[in-house]
């Protein structure tokens, strides 16, 4: 009896980690919608195909702030140049807003950050007919890789961040 017991809790324990983890999966890793206004440089709002409206962060990436008071001294290593910064910050704004508003996208969610921010925003990859979105704002130096937490692509991204920092692209030519 005691041995069949035994037996049927390490079933029950299977069935509860498979049941938990069928939870965690029911999330779907990938939505689809259509950016209806872009706030900043790494941040717009979905239409998502159910209807619902999101706010979304782009994840991996940070892109200046548009009022200078909300810079941080040193938040862009080599770059002291504030003024210039903010006028990027429109420029990226402006970049995001013409490859993104009105267009189909795909969000896709990193396995190493939560769905969201701190702030409820969603944070995900953004694509556009297969393109990553996030890559392309710091291929054109409009951002920096967003390093204070670890994400999927961060090797990849910091490459290509020092890639546009060598070539003095964007902000990186703020000096």
């Amino acid at each position: 009896m005691a041995g069949s017991y035994g037996k049927l809790g390490r079933i029950g324990s299977l069935i509860l980690v498979f049941l938990i983890l069928g939870c965690l999966s029911s999330q779907p890793q990938v939505l689809h919608g259509k950016v209806v206004r872009v706030v900043d440089g790494d941040t717009l709002y979905v239409k998502l195909d159910s209807g619902e409206v999101v706010k979304v962060r782009l994840v991996g990436i940070d892109a200046p702030e548009l009022e200078a008071e909300l810079m941080r001294p040193g938040e862009y290593r080599g770059v002291h140049n504030i003024t210039c910064l903010v006028k990027y910050a429109y420029i990226a704004k402006e970049f995001l807003t013409n490859v993104t508003l009105g267009r189909e996208v795909t969000l896709e969610f990193d396995s190493k950050q939560g769905r969201k921010d701190k702030y409820g925003r969603l944070l995900a990859y953004i694509y556009v007919n297969g393109t990553d979105v996030n890559e392309l704002i710091l291929e054109k130096g409009l951002a920096r890789v967003f390093y204070e937490k670890r994400f999927d692509k961060m090797g990849e991204y910091l490459r290509i961040e020092e890639e546009a920092r060598k070539k003095k692209l964007g902000l990186w030519g703020c000096n």
